[in-house]
């Protein structure tokens, strides 16, 4: 999940903006962001490609 937070960093996105561009709520973006939760692989794709593949699949599953 730290690869997340730091591309809505970098990029100065709010969780509650990408939780818009994804076409989810926003409390799913918080849990993602805290690990509390994954997304499913259809959010983890619309992750990729909305973030130009900065933010990659493995990127969830490191244990972060």
């Amino acid at each position: 999940m730290e690869r997340l937070k730091q591309y809505l960093k970098e990029h100065g996105i709010t969780g509650a903006q990408f939780a818009e561009m994804l076409g989810v709520a926003q409390a799913a973006v918080s849990m993602w962001l805290t690990g509390e939760r994954f997304p499913s692989r259809k959010n983890i794709q619309k992750i990729v490609e909305l973030t130009n593949g900065e933010v990659q699949p493995n990127d969830f599953y490191k244990g972060e």
